[in-house]
């Protein structure tokens, strides 16, 4: 990958030959400090909506995404949450011992575990869930509908 200095394009007003003007400013302008910003805006206020809950976001994406696509083995679960095993290994006994997971025998495969939420879990992602959505709401509240579908779509590329 080539580096902002090395990128096509001229900026002779600040003498930066050879540097595409949009790559190469002042770095709390750059995409990545930008998407660093988001991220840590979007974390606090998310944290913030949790703590009613005494969840934290990882338990919380793993939750959300047992409740949205049914029972998987841990690694799958790790996987479509983007967890490495060891701590979605942590984030899955916390769960258990809180009563909001269940883990069993896989029926057609006896040497996987599958996690499925418990009644408890379910409970708590549906009470949950309108705490998330609205500070996701005040997360974008500044794009029309039109540019958060767009942002959601960037930023589903930049994750694929």
């Amino acid at each position: 990958m080539a580096l902002p200095t090395e990128m096509a394009g001229t900026d002779t007003a600040n003498g930066r030959e050879g540097c595409d003007v949009t790559l190469c400013t002042v770095p709390t302008e750059s995409i990545h400090s930008r998407i660093r910003r988001v991220h840590q805006r979007a974390t606090a206020m998310l944290s913030e909506a949790l703590a009613a809950f005494n969840l934290t976001a990882p338990q919380w994406a793993a939750l959300a995404a047992l409740h949205q696509h049914g029972p998987m083995s841990q690694i799958d679960l790790g996987r479509s949450i983007a967890m490495d095993p060891a701590t979605m290994q942590g984030v899955v006994v916390r769960l258990i011992d809180r009563g909001y997971l269940l883990r069993s025998p896989d029926s057609l495969d006896r040497r996987r575990n599958l996690v499925r939420l418990a009644d408890s879990g379910r409970q708590v992602v549906e009470a949950a869930g309108p705490a998330i959505a609205q500070a996701e709401a005040e997360l974008t509240g500044r794009l029309s509908v039109d540019e958060r579908s767009r942002l959601a779509e960037l930023l589903a590329r930049l994750c694929a």
